[in-house]
């Protein structure tokens, strides 16, 4: 699934956009024109508009807030307030995530090494309903049975 989602490998053309969110083609050419979307880059040689996963979630968001009110200059910057936040939790998760255990009626996560603690990692631990605990340990050492 991973591998659809990437942008090189799950295009859609822009009746697909307008289908999948409800959003006309013809506002979707004007957000074009206004620089709130893009099209996929490298399609100047092809005829027809190419679109990303990533940009099919955008659609969806800032037609999400124009349809609650929002102006649609105040939708996109909402949309791009989303998507830095979104980046920044991602790239924490590829920065910090370095194993997962699944353990009694949860799981334990490894977030990594500790700054000036030798020896020690530093785990979310999630049980259930239970609020997420974090505990600091020796990277081997399981913290729950």
């Amino acid at each position: 699934m991973k591998k659809i989602m990437q942008k090189d490998n799950f295009l859609l053309g822009i009746g697909d956009i307008a289908r999948a969110t409800g959003v006309s083609q013809r506002k979707l050419r004007y957000w074009e024109k206004k620089g709130y979307i893009s099209p996929d880059d490298g399609i100047e040689e092809r005829k027809h508009r190419k679109y990303s996963y990533y940009t099919l979630a955008q659609v969806s968001m800032i037609e999400s807030y124009v349809k609650t009110g929002f102006t649609l200059s105040a939708a996109v910057e909402k949309t791009n307030q989303h998507d830095q936040v979104s980046q920044a939790i991602r790239k924490f998760i590829s920065d910090r995530l370095t194993g997962l255990v699944t353990v009694d009626n949860g799981f334990e996560i490894d977030l990594g090494e500790v700054c000036d603690v030798p020896n020690k990692h530093l785990f979310a631990i999630l049980k259930g309903n239970e609020d997420t605990k974090l505990v600091l340990k020796d990277n081997n050492v399981p913290v729950e049975q």
